[in-house]
């Protein structure tokens, strides 16, 4: 068996792709209602009337959509037939199609000086579950061959170099695509909970993470018994086991990480169909994987700030108050059900080897313990929602509990006038006298009738 150190490779295509958060979640069904082809091709036109231009760079954004006629081919990669996997989609072009990419300026290592390498097929896919997407391509090529460790050291500088170049590019695209949404007033969900584009601090905590995929088209690495094990530093395994072919078939080897896979294909090719899809079907699997990751991430923790806020401002909310958090809080909980129902519609169909490298990653990502995690949040709504009608029923309570007692005040303030009115007949009283014994009567009684009251809600 060959050592690491001895692998050397001409050509690796190295995939680059990251989510970001757009904050925005899109109402499907009021879409699907009003026609998603009429409604995309709106916020298109609506996006593409002032395109963001690239500093420094002789390139621009063109907005479109995502089309999925290839991936039919695949016979289906996340996205039922006919349906567009993005709700929406950016890239970058430039005046020929040749310069579409982005430069890369900055020397990458010993083996790739400055300029000598680019960011190639730059896209944006937004999501209509409050996430998008950056990806990019980078081809590194060498005649003399590039190690293991030199891939390493390589992929470092450019992981790097993308959060540097990019991270901006998707602010700005974001606050971009949420202005078009709200002003064309296409369907979306309004939750309190969510903070402004405009307050996100974009330099830090735009891009959360990568993911990182290589490509190698080389007939030798199917010669060894485990092409994947030179590379298990690489991948970063938990565990060595990890390091196991994931493809049901003999022309390809695919192996996926938490933050890196890698996608080994041979030139021996066996005619079929599915033995000859592209590679970049498995790219886009992970990509829409780790978005779907992503969006559960996020709602969990907006889920857990909903419950905070509303914990923790129920108790001195007036009646209004009150019924306006009622009114939002189930609208909220409504709307999360219909977007997980969304998710969990989310299928790949048909094509055995993309389901079982969907189940695989859900299980190293640990996406079903998510999915438990943001479902059991969502049931403690309920209890909020509880509380909330609690503290409304004791509020109404107090103000009937009021109501009665000024009644009971002015009747016991006509019984005395009454009686006074009697006694005047037979009796001379002084009406200053008869002032102070109906005020002090008045007053004893409504103490009384407190006290009452305190004790009652006691029991």
């Amino acid at each position: 068996m060959k050592k690491s150190s001895d692998l050397k490779f001409e050509k690796i295509n190295e995939y680059i792709f990251a989510p970001f958060n757009t904050f925005i979640y899109l109402d499907d069904d009021e879409i699907g209602f009003a026609g998603s082809s009429l409604i995309q091709n709106k916020l298109i036109e609506e996006l593409n009337k002032e395109p963001l231009q690239i500093k420094n760079q002789n390139l621009k954004v063109e907005w479109g959509i995502e089309e999925c006629e290839e991936f039919k081919l695949s016979k289906g990669v996340f996205s039922p037939p006919g349906k567009e996997i993005s709700f929406v989609m950016a890239q970058l072009v430039g005046k020929i199609l040749e310069d579409s990419c982005f430069p890369i300026k900055e020397k990458v290592s010993e083996l790739f000086p400055e300029n000598s390498l680019k960011f190639s097929d730059v896209r944006f896919y937004f999501h209509d579950c409050g996430v998008g997407t950056c990806s990019v391509r980078v081809k590194l090529e060498k005649s003399d061959g590039i190690t293991i460790l030199q891939l390493e050291e390589v992929s470092e500088a450019l992981n790097n170099l993308y959060k540097q170049y990019f991270e901006d590019i998707c602010f700005q695209l974001t606050r971009q695509y949420i202005q078009a949404v709200r002003k064309l007033n296409i369907p979306h969900n309004n939750f309190g909970f969510l903070p402004d584009i405009n307050e996100v601090e974009k330099a830090v905590h735009f891009i959360p993470w990568t993911h990182r995929l290589y490509h190698i088209d080389d007939d030798s690495l199917f010669e060894l018994e485990n092409p994947g094990e030179p590379f298990k530093f690489l991948l970063t395994p938990s565990r060595q086991m990890d390091v196991q072919d994931l493809s049901i078939y003999d022309n390809r080897y695919v192996y996926f990480g938490w933050g890196h896979s890698i996608i080994f294909t041979s030139s021996q090719e066996e005619g079929y169909s599915q033995t000859t899809r592209p590679v970049y079907d498995y790219v886009r699997l992970v990509e829409i994987a780790q978005a779907k990751w992503q969006f559960l991430d996020v709602l969990t923790d907006i889920v857990d700030f909903a419950i905070a806020s509303f914990n923790r401002h129920h108790k001195d909310m007036q009646m209004k108050d009150l019924q306006t958090a009622i009114d939002e809080i189930r609208n909220f909980e409504n709307a999360i059900d219909r977007i997980l129902d969304y998710f969990r519609g989310v299928k790949i169909t048909f094509d055995t080897e993309k389901r079982l490298l969907l189940r695989e990653l859900h299980e190293r990502w640990l996406t079903d313990q998510m999915l438990e995690k943001l479902q059991g949040r969502v049931k403690l709504i309920e209890e909020v929602l509880n509380e909330l009608y609690q503290r409304q029923k004791e509020q109404r309570d107090e103000s009937l509990n009021t109501i009665a007692l000024l009644f009971t005040i002015v009747g016991i303030i006509e019984v005395f006038a009454v009686v006074f009115d009697i006694l005047s007949s037979s009796y001379e009283i002084n009406p200053i006298l008869e002032l102070i014994i109906i005020g002090t009567g008045t007053l004893i009684m409504a103490l009384l009738i407190i006290i009452y009251i305190r004790y009652a809600e006691r029991g």
